[in-house]
Order: C-alpha cells, then structure tokens, then sequence
C-alpha cells in the first residue's frame, strides 16, 4: 500500500508568522493535533501540540509567541509514492505522529499513525 492511498489530501498549513493563539484555534478547529509550516510555498517546519505546550511552558504568552519561535525545523517527509509500511517504521524509529507528503517541493498530503492504523483496520 502506497502512502498516496491514506494520506489526507486536505492539508492544514500555518504560515511561521502566525500566533500560539491561531494555531490552537486551528488545533481545536480542525480537530488536528500538528500541521506543516509553510513559507511562500515551502515547506519550513511542523508544529504540533507539544511544540505549543512546551514554547508556553518555557516563557512567553499564546499571544506573543509564533510558530517559528517554536515549531521543528528538521521535518522528515515522504514521497507519495512511499510504502505505507516504511512510513510506519519512520514514525516509529523517530517518535513522530504526522509526516508530510512532499512532491516536487510542494505539500501534497500529510499521514499520521491514526491514518495507518485506519488502513491496516480496513485491509482486514
């Protein structure tokens, strides 16, 4: 199974200027728990809860802090065209929840290990 055949098309992004407070507003609104940072196009970074949690526990407000200030700027993608099983042993050899699925420099997609889990469920 190919990464292309799980993946959620219908991407959240931020932009790395964006505040604490927008995010968790997307968090809560888009029922997400991280997104891809995305600068003029490019993928820059990914954010997700415990990147927001810790940026507030070690100084600053939701409101003062950005994206930047506190997103991952290492971001491990994948190809659509990736194994679905390598993508698993990625997420777990790096104890990550989401990866982004990148074609020809651009966000196509993102998979997350509720994703994987749905597929395995689903094949039986």
């Amino acid at each position: 199974m190919k990464v292309v055949e799980i993946m959620n098309k219908n991407v959240v992004t931020c932009h790395p200027s964006e505040t604490l407070t927008v995010i968790i507003n997307k968090f809560e609104l888009f029922n997400i728990a991280g997104m891809p940072v995305v600068e003029k196009g490019k993928l820059i970074g990914i954010v997700c809860q415990t990147d927001v949690l810790r940026g507030l526990k070690y100084g600053g407000s939701a409101q003062e802090l950005i994206v930047r200030d506190v997103m991952m700027k290492d971001v491990i993608t994948v190809s659509p065209t990736e194994a679905a099983e390598n993508v698993a042993k990625i997420m777990v050899e790096n104890h990550i929840n989401r990866i982004p699925v990148v074609e020809s420099d651009n966000v196509i997609g993102i998979v997350t290990r509720g994703d994987i889990i749905k597929a395995v469920a689903e094949c039986g």
